[in-house]
């Protein structure tokens, strides 16, 4: 009997840690795949916003169309919400990634509203948006541990290798 009742005391043990093990890896594979979701959605919405910002930079002020372009841009809530997904679910590495992407669009967009821009003067205005969105690109793969790639997105852009640490003494 009284093995009967220890095995039925180590049974309900183990459904009780197994049980509890389960809802643990079940909150961090949640918690990555928000994570992961958010990253992607900022990294889709940053094209089709650069693709609205350069609208806007390549149509005269003066143009019928110049403001409506503008109250477009504005109107789509698309990067606000993927920022405030990165700010809820990324790392503190990714999130000031982010940060200074969201930065540098914003002075894109501003930038693009000053009068009209030749398509050269669109290439030189967005290579601070461009070098941040890559800077954010590799902060998603260091924190996803995902390796490093040799190539950038965009092929223009050189890509900068991390010098290496010092060793102390």
């Amino acid at each position: 009997m009284t093995a009967a009742m220890a095995a039925a005391v180590a049974a309900t043990l183990g459904i009780i840690i197994g049980r509890f093990w389960d809802v643990r890896s079940e909150a961090a594979r949640w918690r990555r795949d928000q994570m992961t979701a958010s990253y992607q959605r900022m990294a889709e919405v940053f094209r089709k916003t650069t693709e609205g910002i350069r609208a806007v930079a390549l149509t005269a002020p003066g143009d019928e169309l110049f403001a409506e372009k503008v109250d477009r841009v504005r109107a789509d809530s698309s990067w606000d919400d993927a920022y405030s997904a990165v700010w809820l679910h990324g790392s503190p590495a990714v999130v000031e990634a982010a940060r200074e992407l969201d930065l540098a669009m914003t002075e894109l967009f501003y930038d693009a509203q000053d009068g009209a821009h030749r398509i050269e003067d669109w290439y030189r205005l967005r290579i601070p948006a461009r070098d941040a969105f890559e800077n954010f690109l590799e902060a998603v793969r260091d924190e996803l541990k995902l390796k490093v790639v040799a190539v950038k997105y965009f092929p223009d852009v050189p890509r900068q290798v991390p010098s290496p640490v010092p060793e102390r003494p």
